[in-house]
C-alpha cells in the first residue's frame, strides 16, 4: 500500500497510531497529499453550520415554548382539583371507616357449619377435576 493511499484515514482520525507519524513524515515531501489534505479539511469546514447568535437562539425558542391556553388554565386549575381530590379521599375513607365499622358480623359457628356442609363436596369437586387432569396428561 503506498502511503497516498492512507490520506482518507488520516483526514477522518482513523489511521492507526502506528502509521499516523509516517504518514506525517509523507506529507513533508508530497506536495499533493498535503493539497488533497487541505481541501479536505475545508471540506469538512464547510459542512459545519455556523452557530446562531444566541439572542436569535433565545427568540425562537421564546416563541416555540409558549403555553397554550389550555397549558395556563391546567396550571391555574391545579390547586383546585388538589382540593377535589382531597375532599373525596376524606369522604371516601369516612364512608370506608363506617362501613367498617357497621358491617354484620360473622358467627364462627355459623362459618363452621357451612364448612362442614359444604366442604366434602368441594373437595370431591377437587379430586374429579385432579383426576381428569392427571388422565389428560
Amino acid at each position: 500500500m503506498k502511503p497516498c493511499d492512507n490520506l482518507m484515514l488520516y483526514a477522518q482520525g482513523e489511521l492507526p497510531e502506528a502509521d499516523r507519524e509516517t504518514f506525517r513524515r509523507h506529507l513533508q515531501n508530497c506536495a499533493h497529499c498535503r493539497a488533497e489534505l487541505k481541501f479536505l479539511q475545508l471540506e469538512q469546514e464547510a459542512l459545519v453550520a455556523p452557530a446562531a447568535p444566541a439572542h436569535l437562539v433565545e427568540a425562537v425558542f421564546a416563541k416555540t415554548t409558549r403555553q397554550s391556553a389550555f397549558q395556563r388554565y391546567k396550571a391555574a386549575l391545579k390547586p383546585l382539583w388538589s382540593g377535589v381530590f382531597m375532599a373525596v379521599l376524606a369522604v371516601g375513607l369516612f364512608t370506608g371507616g363506617w362501613m367498617l365499622e357497621h358491617r354484620p358480623g360473622y358467627d364462627s359457628q355459623e362459618i363452621i357449619a357451612y364448612m362442614a356442609e359444604n366442604l366434602d363436596e368441594e373437595y370431591q369437586t377437587f379430586a374429579s377435576d385432579l383426576a381428569q387432569l392427571e388422565a389428560d396428561f
